[in-house]
């Protein structure tokens, strides 16, 4: 059986929190919503936020809480997913895209400083869990909405992702280290932002909010965010030695910290096509690593942001999740180091 690149799961042990909920009256928000946010809030150190029913909701929200009016300018990386532009479009905001750099995938965010007319906000999207330098996105000067989606648990020295910017998000679709079965938290860190998203959530209609049934399966998944980590750290180190014999090449944080540890996302100095061939043989599963982003999807205007077009046709995901197990995790870095 394949290895698969992300499993969603909870424990047999945690199961208890699910169906107690299931056998409640209750379906919509209430009693379990709460005891999730509560939970994240521990772990995130937000001064407020709520949870709704898809990241899609959570970043419209978030764009509505830092009162952007009609044109305003939008900074967003060019590898950020694809509906970042729908929500723009649907606010009528200007969005101005962001190329990666080409030995991390990150959005190269010195761009910023030369852009005219200056973009009064930037969606800071963390792709592949790399976390960028907190003093010069601070010095930027601008509205920040942080998208810790795939960077949950990464840091740059006292700095943890999620306290970055004015608001953040943290999606809880498939595949993250922590997953709902769907939904988004939206939260600020400043009581000033916490203030101005509380007075939105009371405005927010309740068939947004996030339900019990998911809010359930996420606080069995954050009791077990710290473990679910090291364990995902154990793997990386062991994936990066074997890697590190081939002529391939691990796309990993530049800054004094730690990434966070949603997959194993290789640069190829070969097709993917080939690659994930192999790999398949060897019944491991991979995927293009922007799969689902604007650059992928093609929605760039022509001629721009040519190192996130390059990074999507050579970059590549192999499975990181906590249940790959000793035999399974072998099984990948045998295949990581006989890469074709």
């Amino acid at each position: 059986m394949s290895v698969p690149v992300f499993r969603s799961y909870i424990r047999r042990k945690d199961m208890d929190t699910v169906l107690n909920c299931l056998v409640t009256d209750s379906v919509g928000p209430g009693e379990y919503l709460d005891r999730f946010l509560k939970s994240a809030r521990e772990e995130l150190g937000f001064d407020y936020g709520f949870a709704v029913r898809s990241p899609y909701i959570a970043l419209d929200l978030a764009l509505d809480a830092l009162a952007l009016q009609e044109n305003d300018v939008v900074a967003v990386p060019a590898l950020a997913p694809s509906y970042y532009l729908r929500v723009l479009e649907e606010r009528r905001l200007r969005p101005v895209f962001l190329d990666a750099k080409a030995e991390t995938g990150m959005a190269d965010l010195e761009s910023l400083e030369s852009l005219e007319p200056r973009p009064k906000s930037l969606i800071l999207f963390e792709s592949l869990g790399l976390m960028h330098d907190p003093d010069f996105v601070r010095s930027l000067g601008i509205q920040v909405i942080e998208d810790i989606s795939q960077s949950l648990g990464a840091y740059v020295g006292e700095t943890r992702s999620g306290s970055l910017g004015q608001l953040g998000i943290l999606g809880l679709e498939h595949g993250g280290l922590v997953t709902a079965g769907g939904g988004a938290i939206v939260f600020a860190h400043a009581r000033r932002e916490g203030s101005v998203l509380r007075n939105l959530a009371g405005a927010t209609a309740r068939e947004l909010l996030m339900t019990d049934y998911n809010a359930a399966l996420g606080l069995a998944q954050f009791r077990d965010m710290e473990s679910s980590i090291a364990r995902r750290r154990e793997y990386a180190a062991l994936f990066a030695q074997s890697l590190a014999r081939t002529r391939h090449r691990l796309l990993s944080q530049p800054n004094e910290g730690e990434a966070g540890y949603w997959a194993f996302p290789v640069s190829l100095a070969s097709g993917m096509k080939d690659v994930q061939a192999y790999a398949k043989k060897k019944e491991v599963d991979t995927e293009p690593a922007f799969a689902g982003s604007i650059a992928a999807e093609g929605l760039l205007p022509e001629g721009l942001c040519p190192v996130a077009r390059s990074l999507v046709m050579r970059c590549i995901l192999f499975p990181l999740h906590q249940r790959i197990g000793t035999a399974n995790a072998q099984k990948i870095s045998k295949v990581l180091a006989t890469l074709p």
